[in-house]
């Protein structure tokens, strides 16, 4: 004989999951595997179609084209490139000594010289540095 179940208790819940959540992920599985297929496919075309074209230009370059010409765009290349190496050389120096500068001012704000004693930056304030000139 079973026993009732009293109106005023809840019902027992159930203990099996409500959503089937194996399908889910399987779908979301395949929904990945598809969507990494059409990009490696997509990924192949675009290969294919540069590297399939590239002939197409080397067959370009092997024309013949007047010695003056070629001459004249080869010296206005390198001009161009010395041009641009002089422009980053000095770029590359201008650089350099605003780090020095800056290094140099750094080191100025870490040292100060009150009475002729050298005191140096320490977390919450100043600390004497005995046997140091001051600068």
């Amino acid at each position: 004989m079973e026993r009732e179940r009293p109106d005023y208790l809840q019902p027992i819940p159930r203990t099996r999951w409500e959503f089937p959540w194996l399908g889910m992920w399987a779908v979301l599985l395949l929904g990945m595997a598809g969507a990494g297929i059409w990009l490696h496919l997509k990924t192949g075309d675009a290969w294919n179609a540069r590297f399939q074209s590239q002939p197409d230009h080397q067959a370009a370059a092997q024309r013949p084209e007047s010695p003056a010409t070629t001459d004249a765009v080869e010296s206005i290349q390198a001009a161009s490139a010395e041009d641009e190496r002089q422009q980053l050389i000095a770029e590359i120096r201008l650089r350099r000594a605003a780090a020095e500068r800056d290094a140099a001012e750094r080191k100025r704000e870490e040292l100060r010289c009150i009475s002729g004693v050298a005191f140096r930056r320490i977390p919450g304030g100043w600390e004497n540095v005995p046997g140091m000139p001051c600068p």
